[in-house]
């Protein structure tokens, strides 16, 4: 199995974060403080209880399937905070369980009415699924520290997938970090982590409230801002890579805003050739990013 681990880039999980409630059992007596735990201590979930535990609100959309798993498992074992498997699958899941397990994480088994509970009748999750535990965010000015180029800032994008795909296309493109909005936009939920394809991992990510307050920030640390919208002044083939650049994406309806655009040093415009108008805000943000990457490279001596 491969081993997407950067030790460099290692993403932090909150463990201080609130824990599921344990609804499957009635709690055990606590155990003496001398007392080590067995070597394998599996919780079985009692799926057949009405009371089960449901992750509730970003959390019902845990990470599901085989491959997601072992991906995530792989690169941050100590993300997930609940591996459920399915009853039965503990020798197919072996290497699973105990990586989770070194990382903190609980295991639990579940039958497979449970784990369509869990993952949702229509999904297929193949005999596994995973809770993750609360990501937790680079500060801000740790990245502007670094120096990244470019940056790529997210304003407005609301669906965790669309985010996840931008997150993808941008490490693709050789992004290493990325800032996103508190405000209207989606956080780095489980539909985001699955939809970046490992991606996530590789980055770091910051969150920022006040987006021009934010855009000021970058200029002050030496960036040239650039929105992506259709219509900008400035084509994105003609848009001066060898400046240090942040590239703003915004909404997947109405795109950046306002603000954003009187901030912004540049509109960036992708010359469209057919009857649609636009892109949707992955595909325009990986055609920039890859532009970017494309001309950079061809300027190398």
């Amino acid at each position: 199995m491969k081993d997407f681990r950067d030790k460099s880039r290692n993403p932090r999980f909150n463990r201080n974060a609130p824990h599921p409630p344990r609804r499957d059992s009635p709690p055990s007596p606590a155990k003496p403080a001398s007392t080590p735990p067995p070597a394998r201590e599996y919780r079985r979930a009692d799926t057949n209880q009405r009371d089960t535990h449901r992750p509730g609100g970003n959390d019902r959309e845990i990470v599901y399937g085989v491959e997601p798993i072992r991906e995530l498992v792989a690169a941050a074992p100590a993300s997930i905070r609940v591996l459920y498997v399915k009853s039965g699958d503990e020798r197919r899941f072996s290497a699973e369980i105990d990586l989770v397990r070194t990382g903190g994480g609980r295991v639990e088994f579940a039958d497979e009415a449970g784990l369509e509970r869990l993952a949702g009748s229509a999904a297929r999750h193949q005999g596994i699924a995973a809770l993750m535990r609360e990501y937790e965010y680079t500060p801000l000015e740790d990245i502007l520290a670094a120096q990244p180029d470019p940056i790529v800032l997210v304003d407005g994008v609301t669906d965790p997938r669309n985010l996840g795909a931008l997150m993808r296309s941008a490490e693709g493109a050789g992004v290493s970090a990325i800032v996103i909005a508190k405000d209207r936009t989606a956080a780095i939920t489980p539909a985001a982590v699955k939809s970046s394809a490992g991606a996530w991992i590789h980055l770091k990510i910051a969150r920022c409230g006040n987006v021009a307050r934010t855009i000021e920030q970058l200029k002050e640390a030496g960036y040239w801002t650039a929105a992506l919208a259709p219509g900008g002044d400035t084509s994105i083939y003609a848009l001066d890579t060898s400046r240090k650049l942040a590239i703003i994406v915004g909404s997947e309806g109405r795109g950046v805003r306002d603000i954003v655009r009187k901030g912004a040093d540049f509109v960036v415009d992708i010359p469209m050739r057919g009857k649609v108008g636009s892109l949707n805000v992955s595909v325009a943000a990986a055609v920039a990013l890859f532009e970017i990457a494309r001309r950079r490279a061809a300027a190398k001596p």
